[in-house]
């Protein structure tokens, strides 16, 4: 019977592949990993944009003279791709629905950031206690 003293060429390329084959997935894997919190990121700015935008649309409302003025006002104008200083690469549209009533309005916020994502938010806001 035959000494074995090391390792065959075969045996080596074959191990060669296999630790490959595990560094290649390991790479991908971070790949995806990264993508997806840049995703989530973008998404959590996007978020944060519109709260500010609700905040401040309820901050108008509390004011009596201004919530009267728009309540009273037969038309509202949308506002489209604006700009908010602390968020400078997002868009934002806001739109006014089924706000003829005088009682309530529908107010769809709109955020877009990267050219093909966007997010939608709806608040209603009701006359109550004017």
């Amino acid at each position: 019977m035959r000494n074995k003293r090391g390792q065959s060429l075969i045996e080596v390329i074959f191990s060669m592949g296999v630790v490959i084959l595990v560094l290649v997935g390991v790479v991908m894997l971070m790949v995806v990993t990264a993508k997806a919190k840049r995703i989530s990121w973008e998404r959590q700015r996007a978020i944060e944009l519109s709260q500010l935008l609700i905040d401040e649309k309820v901050n108008y409302f509390k004011d009596k003279d201004n919530a009267l003025n728009f309540w009273n006002a037969p038309n509202h104008n949308n506002v489209v791709n604006q700009n908010n200083d602390g968020f400078p690469d997002y868009l934002y549209n806001i739109s006014y629905e089924n706000c003829t009533n005088g009682i309530s309005c529908k107010i769809v916020f709109t955020i877009t950031w990267d050219d093909s994502q966007s997010l939608s938010v709806e608040r209603l806001f009701t006359r109550e206690g004017l």
